[in-house]
């Protein structure tokens, strides 16, 4: 079951500070009443677990206007109170999903204007457009089971740590971009992870929080 809490503000919150996110966060729990939990049948088997090693679990969605509220304060509260699960930030025109455990962005990506990992991968010169093609055809004949970063492994074009940091850099744009998002709305689901094979990372977000406005800050410049 998924317990929301609507977060209904009058005027833009200032920055949390550190001391206060997990009772910041807390505070939003107790307004509510005691969190519904379900509890969930075990697997079949020819031996019945005792009853104590039943999972229970709570889910709890966070979500309210970015508008009202920043995404950089709902990533400061995030990061402080060493949450796990799925921001959803939803926006005009487009809208994206990262992931986090115990704080640190695991996973993000966004649904348009999303770079390609090939781009990315000729921007910063570590394969041909020759090579690109040729994986992006291998790609598409196996029906896209395969990712492409494995079949330039496979096809001996590009290393394996290459692959890891540039895929970082695809996670970290995606999250600069929805950073700069001043109007829309925003979900969080705890205790979720991305389906899937995916690339994890393991990034502080205070550290991207301040890497994203310094880049924020010279794109006005422009």
């Amino acid at each position: 079951m998924r317990d929301c809490i609507q977060v209904q503000l009058c005027k833009r919150l200032p920055s949390f500070q550190p001391n206060t996110m997990k009772s910041v966060f807390q505070s939003f729990l107790k307004q509510k009443k005691e969190p519904v939990i379900e509890e969930l049948a075990p697997e079949r088997s020819d031996i019945q677990e005792p009853e104590e090693t039943i999972s229970k679990v709570t889910r709890v969605a966070l979500q309210g206007d970015i508008a009202l509220i920043a995404i950089d304060d709902i990533l400061q509260l995030i990061h402080h109170a060493s949450l796990t699960g799925e921001l959803e930030v939803h926006a005009s025109g487009n809208s994206g999903s990262f992931f986090f455990s115990k704080g640190m962005l695991v996973f993000g990506m966004l649904e348009s204007n999303q770079k390609m990992l090939g781009e990315i991968l000729m921007h910063e010169q570590l394969i041909t457009a020759e090579q690109l093609d040729e994986c992006l055809a291998l790609h598409e004949k196996g029906g896209r089971r395969q990712r492409l970063g494995s079949i330039l492994i496979e096809q001996g074009y590009l290393h394996p740590d290459n692959l890891t940091s540039s895929l970082r850099r695809q996670i970290k744009e995606a999250f600069f971009e929805a950073l700069g998002w001043i109007e829309g709305s925003f979900l969080f689901h705890s205790n979720q992870i991305p389906s899937g094979e995916r690339t994890l990372v393991s990034e502080r977000v205070d550290h991207l929080l301040l890497e994203g406005m310094v880049s924020l800050d010279e794109n006005k410049a422009l």
